[in-house]
C-alpha cells in the first residue's frame, strides 16, 4: 500500500488558474514552471514518488516543495 503525504495541497479556483498558467508557460524559468507542475500534481493527489518519477526529480525535493505548498506558499 503506497504511503500518502500528510501535507495536502489545495488551491482555490483563482490560485489554480494562476498556477496552471505558470505550469504551461514557455517563457517562465524552468524551475518555476516545474514547481508549478509539481504543485498541480500534488493537488490532484499524486504521491511524492510518482511526481518524482514523472518530473525526474529527487523525492526529497518533492517532499520539501509539497510542505511549502501545504503552508500556502505559491510556486512562483
Amino acid at each position: 500500500m503506497p504511503m500518502h503525504s500528510p501535507f495536502t495541497v489545495n488551491w482555490d479556483e483563482d490560485q489554480r488558474v494562476l498556477v496552471d498558467g505558470l505550469a504551461r508557460s514557455r517563457t517562465a524559468p524552468l524551475r518555476r514552471s516545474q514547481r508549478a507542475q509539481v504543485s498541480l500534481a500534488a493537488s490532484d493527489g499524486a504521491s511524492n514518488a510518482a511526481i518524482a518519477r514523472t518530473y525526474r526529480l529527487h523525492v526529497d525535493t518533492i517532499r520539501r516543495w509539497r510542505k511549502r505548498f501545504h503552508r500556502g506558499e505559491s510556486p512562483h
